[in-house]
């Protein structure tokens, strides 16, 4: 029972790190095009898949 509940708690403890981990991860590439789109004229915004938002709205992919 023990040896279950302690396997059970090491994965629930393993899984919040992984989310954690990808999370950062995630951030960090999001102000990476953000700081990309700044520097190449759209200043307006990046969104969370890698776009610059442009002039009238249009959507650059960034790093292209």
């Amino acid at each position: 029972m023990k040896g279950k509940r302690l396997i059970a708690v090491a994965l629930i403890v393993c899984a919040a790190i992984v989310l954690v981990a990808v999370k950062i991860i995630r951030q960090v590439n999001n102000k990476q095009v953000a700081a990309w789109c700044y520097e190449h004229g759209y200043a307006n915004y990046a969104t969370t898949d890698g776009f610059c938002v442009g002039p009238g709205g249009k959507l650059i992919k960034a790093g292209l």
